[in-house]
């Protein structure tokens, strides 16, 4: 038969001494001391609190838990495509801060020296050498790459100069010499390169050279800083007035 007790356990001297009910079907069940419910006794029942209203507490809290967990997924997914707000939402650690305040230096530039031959001579040069070439000229095809040879060591002498290699540019500057005699250029850049050996009397012979080979580059020589130590001295002014004036 159905055991049954008095749940006001401390407002009911039945409950408090925990005597059990015995209620056949249809019989009334209220405490005959306080006329409260009796809880069925059944195995597996306990007495306690409402276990609906206990219920409902936990159900209201998984709510409240996979609504917290759904809008974070939400937002990590809505965000996903836009890095700088998911950045932006997070704590910037402080060596980034770091970072951002003392950006890295650039490397130091390397001064310009002498003067460079144009590009566009070398590409038409080239171009020239590849034409006589595919007609059957091969001695003109020939002279044209020696020019264009000499021309880019030329380049490399310059970039070798302007790292402090001299011994290199010089070496550089008498390849393209034997390449092509005649290029102006090899002969102006040596006169440079002799300036920073502190030769000068030899500076000013491949300063002639130069001239003599068809020099033309006289607004670019008039702004080169390298020829600043000898701009004052009458050899130089006697070479400018004696080939600018011819060429």
């Amino acid at each position: 038969m159905p055991n049954y007790k008095c749940p006001t356990v401390g407002d009911c001297d039945r409950a408090n001494a925990r005597e059990v009910f015995v209620r056949l079907p249809g019989e009334d069940l209220k405490c005959p001391e306080c006329s409260t419910p009796l809880v069925s006794e059944i195995a597996g029942t306990k007495t306690g609190p409402n276990k609906k209203l206990v219920a409902a507490g936990v159900g209201a809290a998984v709510v409240v838990i996979i609504g917290a967990v759904s809008g974070g997924l939400y937002y990590k997914k809505s965000h996903s495509e836009s890095p700088d707000a998911v950045v932006s939402a997070q704590a910037t650690p402080a060596s980034a801060v770091v970072a951002a305040a003392a950006p890295a230096s650039a490397p130091p530039q390397s001064a310009s020296v002498g003067i460079s031959p144009p590009d566009a001579d070398i590409t038409a040069q080239r171009k020239d050498s590849d034409a006589k070439l595919s007609n059957g000229d091969a001695s003109g095809a020939e002279s044209a790459s020696n020019q264009v040879a000499a021309k880019e060591m030329v380049k490399v002498a310059i970039a070798q100069m302007s790292q402090g290699k001299l011994d290199d540019a010089e070496k550089e500057l008498s390849d393209a010499a034997a390449r092509d005699p005649k290029q102006s250029l090899v002969y102006y850049n040596m006169a440079v390169l002799r300036l920073k050996q502190g030769r000068t009397d030899d500076a000013f012979k491949e300063l002639e050279a130069s001239f003599l080979n068809g020099f033309s580059y006289f607004d670019e020589m008039q702004k080169d800083p390298d020829l600043d130590a000898i701009r004052n001295d009458p050899r130089f002014t006697a070479l400018i007035k004696k080939y600018r004036t011819t060429t």
